[in-house]
């Protein structure tokens, strides 16, 4: 028989246990009355019925494999004064495990919450709960709700179910709040395991040895697993060298350069070059992992030509400018920087820095300042490259063209400044095909201080003296300088090869009395083939 004293003891026991646990057995009783208003208190409305959806968010998952994870959202939208709510919420046990649940924001935002929740993995449901406490109003408009994150199980499907007659949103007084609801659905599918190199091009395809070769790359992950994986170049089985791309996701590609330095590969030669993307674990289609292009690389030769020299006047006063045209082409195989300079007879005029690359040309104008000219001296025009590194063939280096004599300040009013092939647009060219039209830029200066009359005649010959167009202008020009661009149709039958332009410039035609006002111009031009 028991003892008044141990009875005593036990009480305290009991107690004792009742206040460690007192935090404990209060949530759950908070819980339980909570559960039980959310469930049986609050009185339907219709206010707001139409506008108010609870839902999931999004509404359709895809997951890419068994043992992915991923999260949903319960959230509501168009609520006005929402206190408390109560969600279920069921799921295919079969195909996913809830893993985490999570308040949402929504409700916190206007004050403190008693917050709650249950999961049954066994059944597929999840069961929570939220509340304001105290006297504060209720949230408005839209927010989350509740967060659960899953993982899938199997392949296969599962709805995300709102029970909507176990669903229950309310308000501070005890209405619930009339709502429509919206379900999710999740597919789980199997996982694919495939990145792949999508293309590679190598440019240039064909360099000098010691070039560089930039090789563009587009990797690509086919799979629906999100992967990290290495790129890696090779010339001829030799590694160039390698990336890493970390975190590709599912269909999304990676541009990616890659730079060859040719230097002490032997040259004359056609190299593979090849991208390999490394095999991500259970990846089994390989054979897309590997791109080729192919580079040719060749002895490198250096050599700078300049190929012609033509001013735009061959007399001109002594003081005026003469214009010096000079085409320089780079007939290597590397971009190269020289020094170009040219001379009247044998001395300097001017020197230019000029940056080529392989195997293109350049027209480079140079204006010549006759100040400390000779009056009635005739001037040799020559233009010479200087020496690139490693250059063999000096003989076209240098090129002598033309002549310019220089004639005493006023005893030549009205003068022919420039004379240059040119295209419609009045930029310097060195030929013309058959069949097209040949433009021609002629400057004229005049010294006068009114207008003169002037005879402007032009004549074309192809080269075996076949004359392939003549034009003329007979009119007024003013002081200072005046400009044409006559154009003329090479014919089809004109010779092919170096021709001929001539300008005179008279007081009129001869017959008729007229004097040439200035020395005759000419230039040459090729007539190429169309």
């Amino acid at each position: 028989m028991r003892t008044k004293g141990s009875k005593c003891v036990n009480c305290h026991v009991r107690l004792s246990k009742r206040r460690r646990s007192k935090n404990a057995y209060w949530k759950k009783w908070v819980t339980a009355i909570s559960l039980a208003l959310l469930a049986s208190l609050f009185i339907p409305y219709k206010a707001g019925a139409e506008n108010t959806t609870l839902y999931v968010e999004p509404q359709s998952v895809k997951v890419w494999g068994v043992g992915e994870s991923f999260t949903i959202n319960i959230k509501v939208t168009g609520v006005g004064g929402l206190y408390g709510w109560q969600i279920k919420l069921y799921y295919n046990p079969n195909v996913l495990n809830a893993t985490g649940i999570d308040e949402g924001p929504f409700l916190k935002t206007q004050g403190d919450t008693l917050f709650n929740f249950t999961f049954n993995q066994i059944q597929g449901q999840v069961a929570a709960f939220d509340t304001l406490i105290g006297d504060v109003p209720g949230a408005s408009g839209t927010g989350v709700l509740l967060t659960i994150t899953f993982k899938a199980k199997n392949i296969g499907n599962s709805m995300l179910d709102l029970a909507e007659t176990e669903t229950i949103l309310g308000d501070k007084n005890g209405n619930k709040i009339i709502h429509n609801v919206i379900d999710g659905v999740v597919q789980v599918v199997p996982a694919i395991y495939d990145v792949v190199i999508e293309s590679l091009i190598a440019t240039p395809n064909k360099v000098a040895d010691g070039q560089t070769v930039d090789i563009h790359v587009i990797a690509a992950n086919r799979g629906n697993r999100t992967e990290t994986f290495n790129v890696t170049t090779y010339y001829s089985e030799t590694v160039i060298d390698a990336h890493i791309v970390n975190d590709l996701p599912p269909g999304n590609t990676a541009a990616l350069t890659f730079v060859w330095n040719t230097t002490g590969v032997t040259p004359n030669a056609t190299y593979i070059i090849k991208a390999e993307a490394s095999a991500v674990p259970s990846e089994t289609i390989l054979e897309n992992n590997v791109h080729e292009d192919v580079v040719e690389v060749v002895k490198g030769i250096h050599d700078i030509a300049v190929t012609s020299v033509f001013c735009s006047s061959r007399s001109t006063y002594k003081g005026r400018i003469v214009n010096i045209y000079v085409m320089v082409k780079n007939e290597g195989n590397y971009t190269e920087t020289f020094n170009l300079t040219v001379y009247r007879n044998d001395t300097a005029i001017e020197t230019k820095t000029v940056k080529l690359q392989d195997d293109a040309t350049e027209y480079v104008t140079f204006g010549w300042n006759t100040t400390d000219a000779e009056i009635n001296a005739t001037y040799l025009l020559k233009a010479a490259a200087g020496l690139v590194p490693g250059e063999e063939n000096f003989d076209n280096n240098n090129y002598t063209d033309g002549f310019v004599k220089i004639y005493s300040s006023g005893l030549i009013e009205i003068e022919i400044v420039e004379l240059t092939p040119s295209d419609e647009s009045g930029h310097v060219v060195s030929s013309f095909a058959a069949e097209t039209t040949a433009y021609f830029k002629i400057t004229v200066q005049s010294t006068s201080l009114e207008a003169e009359q002037i005879l402007l005649t032009i004549n074309l010959f192809d080269s075996r003296g076949t004359a392939i167009g003549v034009v003329s202008f007979n009119g007024p020009i003013g002081s200072e300088t005046t400009t044409f661009m006559p154009g003329f149709p090479i014919p089809e039958s004109a010779s092919l090869g170096t021709a001929t332009v001539y300008v005179n410039i008279l007081t009129d035609w001869p017959h008729l009395g007229g004097v040439p006002y200035c020395p005759e111009e000419y230039t040459t031009f090729e007539v190429v083939g169309s």
